[in-house]
Order: structure tokens, then sequence, then C-alpha cells
């Protein structure tokens, strides 16, 4: 598949859009928890404090497989690349990044999770998220986790953008 999404020169071809895909082990992964938590709803006990507890195990069940399924079926991450913009879209939000705008791309790894990052300058309002990541020490605008697009060589990736942005930024 990444044969055909890639041009001579050995860069990305534009449009590039790519759907995220769940590797089995973490299908395998959100299964046992939810399994799990089911299980300790089942263990014997009476009283109103086994009751709270039931009720927290079937909140965390339905919450685990709420993240599984729109993981996988309705609400699946995606990223977008075109000549103008860059659109990632992932659980919890989407960012729509100008090409004209970003200053950096990056391959990194935070807690033993490779990332592209990517540094643009901001424009409008930022969301809780983005907010977030600014409190925690986190300065880019958008990362986008690498074992979620299995498809895609990050470095090639990586290499696109800049392409792109430094054919932006010398435009006259």
């Amino acid at each position: 598949m990444e044969d055909s999404l890639l041009k001579k020169n050995g860069l990305y071809s534009l449009p590039l859009h790519q759907e995220s895909k769940m590797k089995w082990s973490l299908h395998i992964l959100y299964s046992f928890i939810i399994v799990l938590f089911i299980s300790f709803i089942m263990i014997p006990g009476d009283g109103q404090e086994k009751t709270i507890v039931n009720i927290l195990f079937l909140a965390f069940a339905i919450f685990f497989g709420y993240i599984w399924l729109a993981m996988t079926l309705f609400n699946k991450p995606y990223l977008k690349i075109t000549n103008e913009s860059l659109e990632y879209k992932w659980l919890f939000g989407r960012k729509v990044i100008l090409m004209n705008d970003i200053y950096r791309v990056e391959c990194f790894s935070e807690s033993g999770v490779n990332k592209l990052g990517i540094w643009a300058s901001e424009r409008g309002s930022r969301s809780f998220w983005e907010i977030t990541n600014r409190i925690l020490g986190r300065d880019y605008s958008v990362s986008i986790v690498m074992s979620n697009f299995q498809n895609i060589n990050f470095e090639t990736l990586r290499l696109t953008i800049l392409s792109k942005i430094n054919s932006a930024h010398n435009l006259p």
C-alpha cells in the first residue's frame, strides 16, 4: 500500500488521506479490560458498598467499550494532507493546520510512544487539549501517534511535509 503512495522522488504524493487502524494487540487489550471489569461485577456480595463498586465497574466497562468502538467503527482517527493544509482527527478532537503556518516537524518519543510532532503558528483560540498540553510543557501544535497509522512511513511523511512548507515559503 505504501508503495502506491510514493512518488518517484521518494516523497508521498498529495493529497494523502489515511485512516487509523488499530493493532490486534489493542483489540485484545480492550476486550480483556472490559471482560475484567464485568467479571468484577460478577463477584458475589451484598450491601451498599458492593452496589456502588458494581456501578463503578460497569461505568468503566462502558467507558472502555465506548472508546474501543469509537476508535474502530464510528469515530476513526484520520490524517489528511493536501498542498495547502494538514488535518488530523483523533478521538477527542480535530486540528487543521495550514502548510504556511508550520515551522517545525519532528519525530520524537514520549513515554515510550513514538509520535510525529508538528509545530505551527497558532491562530484563534486553543482547545481544552491544547491548553492542557501547554500546561504540561508540550509545545507542539499537534502530535500524531505513529502506531495508529501502520501504512505510513513517518520519516517519509516528515520529509514530505518539510518539502511542502519549504516550497510554500519560497514562493514569490
